[in-house]
């Protein structure tokens, strides 16, 4: 239970036992399925044991994509190939126009288009399949068009089913909720969002862990007050604790020391090609103290000045988007995970 890498089988994933079976009896009914929720939450986890289940007990074909750096179609659509082309069992596809097929398995040829080939291709697939595109917010640049493969594919081939994840809730939504001029109107995928464990699940899931490589362990109230039902930083502690054998304190401070590094990274990355930087920084600063509208606004300007009010309702929005931080209620913002709140972003 304390492994970091995401689990794959469902024997090895807590906790989640009713969301798999939820997301197995949609997919079997012809819905596609998107699993959202907050980083270290498992989404990867739940995706990779519902592709294995539907694969082991109900014949799909099934790929795992992580769509990580991936910006645009072209790029998606080089991941996919590779996938379906490294597949074990191997899938069916009937490819004619946009594609040869080669030693290496299906190949894109020479000048084709992108869209025209994703279409294609998706189309091609001859026995049921379950595809699950992680990290789908990568693509966003691209969400009109990727949206329109969508369409085509859900009104051509009922024999896939798409699982999408993560962590950006603008393109959550406008998967599970397209808008009219959706190319999805209509036909919206299922919406599975995961919840940080409660508290009792939460220290059930230490003592499992700790049971499983015979560690004898009391403080799980401490754990899961520090790290609240978050089941990634949960696993990094016990992996910290009962693997490397280290003492509860340094497990506790590398754990938030890690979380730290992680969540940085991905602060970073949602930063990238962002103009004003300093007030994404400034309002994750401001919310460790403050969280009503007028008092994060107070702060912020405190620290650099006059802030429109536009700007900073669309930065906030930004941010609730992309899971960084969640409104309680109307004009009330907090930052929930309990790594995010360690980070210092004054010095980002």
């Amino acid at each position: 239970m304390f492994d970091l890498h995401p689990k794959e089988d469902r024997k090895e994933l807590f906790g989640r036992g009713k969301e798999i079976d939820y997301a197995i009896s949609q997919l079997l009914s012809k819905n596609w399925l998107t699993i959202g929720g907050q980083r270290e939450i498992g989404k990867t986890s739940l995706m990779k044991v519902i592709i294995n289940e539907m694969k082991k007990n109900y014949g799909f074909k099934g790929i795992y994509v992580n769509l990580r750096g991936v910006r645009n179609l072209s790029s998606l659509l080089k991941v996919i190939l590779s996938e379906i082309n490294n597949s074990k069992p191997s899938f069916k596809v009937a490819v004619k126009l946009n594609f040869i097929i080669g030693s290496a398995g299906i190949e894109l040829k020479r000048g084709a288009k992108v869209v025209n080939s994703l279409i294609e291709l998706f189309n091609s697939i001859e026995e049921d399949a379950v595809i699950g595109l992680d990290e789908i917010q990568e693509v966003s640049q691209a969400s009109r068009q990727f949206l329109e493969v969508l369409g085509n594919v859900f009104a051509s081939n009922p024999k896939i089913r798409f699982i999408f994840s993560g962590s950006y809730i603008g393109v959550i939504r406008a998967l599970s909720n397209p808008s009219s001029s959706s190319p999805l109107h209509g036909r919206p995928p299922v919406l599975l969002n995961l919840r940080p464990f409660d508290e009792e699940t939460s220290r059930d899931f230490l003592r499992r862990g700790m049971e499983e490589l015979n560690i004898s362990f009391d403080k799980e109230d401490e754990v899961v007050k520090k790290l609240d039902g978050v089941v990634g930083w949960l696993t990094l502690f016990g992996n910290f604790y009962a693997v490397r054998k280290m003492s509860f304190e340094t497990s506790m401070s590398s754990t938030i020391e890690e979380g730290k590094k992680i969540m940085i990274d991905e602060f970073k990355h949602f930063l990238e090609g962002k103009s004003n930087k300093q007030l994404y920084t400034t309002i994750m600063s401001v919310l460790k103290v403050v969280n009503t509208w007028k008092d994060i606004k107070r702060g912020v300007e405190i620290k650099l000045g006059n802030v429109d009010d536009k700007e900073l309702s669309l930065a906030l929005e930004s941010l609730l988007n992309n899971n960084f931080i969640e409104k309680r209620k109307e004009g009330v913002y907090e930052i929930v995970d309990p790594i995010l709140r360690e980070i210092d972003y004054d010095k980002l």
